[in-house]
């Protein structure tokens, strides 16, 4: 469940994104893989994901324009809000962690009851607590690759082109999907394992997985689409502008 970045990949992204999200989908059909433990994960990596972007908040240096369209208390907010770096991490800090809760809160008692706790009580509790091993290897290697992640993302000096409102947005692709997933899948893993394969000791996980894999390659694909053809519209219009003005400055750190 890595990010894809087209700005920075050259190659045959499009495919290894979809190949990305089809495989786990087939260790839920071939390998007896649970479902919850595997969207346990993503919801782990959603978290992985938004602590280095509280981290790179501390770094953004582009400076950030308010969203006419957002408001607190009915208010826009102003230049000098979106580019008070302390504001801004808190909120997205106390905005981002209330957002992950209740995710997990329904992911637990949804996506693990209606499917995993049906099919084995104990693989539940081994997901959960990290004792199911690729669990745990999983958790490792997705902390890994953020972390470099971040590490390149500061070598590299992306940091002078990120704004602070780019990487304080609460609602992502990510979190719809999980919202989407939890909603339509209830429905469709019981209607699975009730109407379609009802003798089927895994049906509930293989709709969930269905569900999941189709909206989240919709969603990256969508995604990996509409940046690419952002970024060249904007190196059509303006070919020799610099993408950072000088003399900005985006906060104190």
């Amino acid at each position: 469940m890595p990010i894809y970045d087209p700005r920075e990949n050259n190659g045959p992204v499009l495919p290894a994104l979809i190949l990305a999200n089809i495989f786990p989908l087939v260790g839920i059909l071939y390998d007896e893989v649970s479902f919850f433990a595997l969207f346990y994960l993503y919801w782990w990596e959603t978290v992985i994901i938004s602590i280095f972007r509280w981290l790179k908040m501390s770094w953004a240096e582009k400076p950030s324009e308010p969203d006419p369209g957002y408001t607190i208390n009915g208010k826009t907010l102003s230049p000098e809000h979106v580019n008070n770096r302390g504001k801004m991490r808190r909120h997205y800090f106390f905005m981002r962690t209330g957002i992950m809760m209740f995710y997990l809160v329904f992911i637990i008692v949804f996506v693990g009851a209606v499917s995993t706790m049906s099919e084995d009580t104990t693989e539940f509790a081994r997901s959960i607590t990290f004792a199911e091993p690729w669990v745990f290897w999983c958790f490792v290697s997705f902390t890994a690759l953020h972390l470099i992640e971040y590490i390149n993302w500061i070598r590299s000096g992306t940091y002078k082109e990120t704004s602070l409102v780019e990487l304080a947005t609460p609602f992502d692709g990510r979190l719809i999907t999980m919202h989407v997933v939890i909603v339509i899948g209830t429905f469709l893993a019981m209607y699975t394992s009730e109407t379609l394969f009802p003798n089927h000791p895994r049906a509930a996980s293989i709709g969930y997985g269905a569900l999941f894999v189709a909206i989240k390659t919709g969603v990256d694909v969508f995604a990996l689409r509409k940046n690419k053809s952002r970024h060249k519209v904007i190196d059509a219009m303006m070919p020799g502008k610099s993408k950072t003005d000088a003399g900005g400055q985006a906060g104190t750190r």
